[in-house]
């Protein structure tokens, strides 16, 4: 029963940032240290190789709500089991690529698969298992596990690029995900608490029914809202996949460039937790103004660097770096719990990141495209700033009277 003796949700929560240390870090996270190794193999422009997230979207429209209204109905426990076992074969299978079409290929049947592995259950899990008061900050324990595959990985599989190759070790790590992490789904994963009707019950008292179909949602201000700065947030965030490029662009080598990486996931850690007790505790808007502190600060510094840096310089830019890639993971849950409500949480949110993953898709080649076109990243920094405003605005408008603050 939720809320007595122990809850069994933080064995979840426990699995979760191991899948996501291990399994998102190494298919998302890393990108930005296989690019090069990977563009240089293959003799193509990295504008040409993150195409492969834009022909991924027609994917993502199609299955990723689908999967959200089918984790509402079936079990998420197969449903997971499935998704993480077929996306440690992509990274067993992407590292014997031999042109960039079969590159393409396999991102989209990745692409098929991540909603079933990485966030999506994750969240909806999370909303599951805990009430109001601790969801947010279980959620955010979940995702540091992203973070600590950016402290606990960046380096070593940098030093393993240059050692044996990008292609060995993206197929041992695809491999190691396999074993470890499908046994464990079916293990460790349960679908529902004790006491998850009386939960959902008692938290809709006076709120209604929220209907999670496209028709009603889009009549919803504040499901345009949230979409339009989540939309905001997820095309700024695809800057993290430039990251080793842009230090690189400043004059350092690779190896410092992942060091950047590992400074901002090890801020992520910790800004994480702080943002889910904010979400819990003081509310939505306080949550959302930590993570705007973060966003619209690095990329302001980001722009500035582009003139003056030094190393020192770019360490103070990947602490606000790890507060605003926070907002990536933790608000988007947090707000459609504390908007929406739990009840058909899995299809509101998949709707929401349908729409992110379309803008994050072209973000991602149109943020390339303007560093090659200009040779420096102050115009991409200069765009990501206006866009972080604009998304601390929409968000902002969208939790009024939404508030959860305890008294």
């Amino acid at each position: 029963m939720i809320g007595k003796k122990f809850n069994y949700g933080w064995v979840i929560v426990g699995y979760g940032v191991l899948c996501m240390l291990l399994l998102h870090y190494g298919t998302v996270g890393s990108q930005a240290i296989f690019l090069l190794p990977v563009t240089q193999d293959l003799g193509v422009s990295t504008t040409t190789l993150t195409m492969a997230s834009t022909y991924g979207t027609i994917v993502s429209m199609i299955v990723t709500p689908w999967a959200g209204k089918l984790m509402d109905k079936k079990s998420i426990r197969r449903l997971m089991f499935f998704g993480i076992l077929g996306t440690g074969l992509t990274m067993v299978a992407q590292s014997y690529v031999a042109s960039v079409y079969t590159y393409y290929a396999i991102i989209l049947v990745r692409t098929a698969l991540n909603p079933f592995a990485l966030m999506m259950p994750f969240a909806a899990l999370a909303a599951r298992w805990f009430t109001k008061e601790n969801r947010s900050f279980a959620t955010s324990i979940i995702f540091v596990g992203i973070s600590l595959g950016g402290v606990l990985l960046s380096n070593p599989l940098a030093a393993l690029i240059e050692t044996v190759g990008w292609r060995l070790t993206y197929r041992y790590y695809g491999l190691a995900a396999v074993v470890l992490l499908s046994p464990l789904t079916l293990a460790l994963v349960r679908d529902y608490p004790d006491g998850y009707e009386e939960m959902i019950q008692e938290e809709t008292v006076g709120r209604g029914e929220q209907k999670a179909d496209l028709v009603s949602l889009l009549k919803d201000r504040r499901f345009i809202l949230v979409c339009a700065g989540m939309s905001c947030i997820s095309f700024i965030g695809c800057s993290l996949y430039h990251i080793s490029s842009y230090v690189q662009s400043l004059g350092y080598d690779a190896r410092f460039g992942a060091t950047v990486i590992s400074i901002y996931n090890f801020v992520c850690i910790f800004s994480k937790m702080i943002m889910g007790r904010l979400f819990d505790r003081k509310g939505l808007k306080a949550g959302i103004l930590f993570g705007a502190l973060g966003i619209c600060g690095s990329y302001f510094l980001m722009a500035l660097s582009v003139f003056w840096s030094s190393a020192w310089f770019l360490v103070v830019i990947a602490l606000f770096y790890g507060i605003g890639n926070t907002c990536q993971s933790i608000t988007a849950p947090s707000l459609v719990s504390g908007v929406f409500g739990v009840r058909n949480y899995s299809e509101v949110y998949a709707k929401i990141s349908t729409v992110t993953m379309v803008v994050g898709a072209v973000s991602t080649p149109v943020l390339s495209a303007i560093y090659e076109a200009s040779g420096s990243y102050l115009t991409a920094w200069i765009v990501c700033l206006v866009l972080s405003f604009v998304s601390t605005v929409c968000l902002m408008a969208a939790c009024m009277g939404h508030d959860r603050v305890k008294d």
